[in-house]
């Protein structure tokens, strides 16, 4: 009997460490892309945007985002680093948009950057970081995602 219970104790010791992935949903990495860029507020030392990004699923099921952290960059200068407890689920096969207001010190950039978008030059764009899906054993997906906005369509 005791052998039979300490086999069942190695055999559960090992699944969790395997990993739990089998104990919750695995998902298609979603598209994640900003869609605009809103300054809020300026000042010497602070600047305020409002992001707006949309997600895309491309599971047979929805998508439930609890959470994520985040690193986001224009032209390679770093724009916001931060988390946000948002939560919001993306049906599946469908989009959903979502506003981070974030805070950043952009001082030694903002100029290109206003100059970038004054002359309707491409702006580039890149969001690193995690989601966090579900609850429990759900996994966490990575974020990385670039792309290119067009200056004519941003409310800077």
């Amino acid at each position: 009997m005791f052998r039979i219970a300490a086999a069942l104790v190695l055999m559960t010791g090992l699944a969790l460490v395997t990993g739990c992935s089998m104990f919750g949903p695995s998902y298609t990495k979603p598209e994640i892309a900003l869609a605009n860029v809103e300054m809020l507020k300026a000042n010497l030392w602070e600047q305020s945007f409002r992001l707006r990004l949309r997600v895309d699923n491309p599971n047979d099921r929805s998508l439930p985002i609890r959470g994520m952290q985040y690193q986001i960059y224009l032209n390679d200068a770093r724009l916001a680093t931060g988390v946000s407890d948002q939560a919001f689920t993306v049906p599946a096969y469908g989009s959903e948009y979502f506003e981070l207001n974030v805070r950043s010190n952009l001082w030694r950039h903002i100029g290109d950057i206003v100059r970038l978008v004054e002359t309707q030059q491409a702006i580039d764009y890149r969001i690193e970081g995690h989601i966090r899906t579900g609850l429990f054993f759900s996994p966490t997906l990575t974020l990385r995602e670039k792309g290119t906005l067009d200056p004519a369509d941003l409310s800077l």
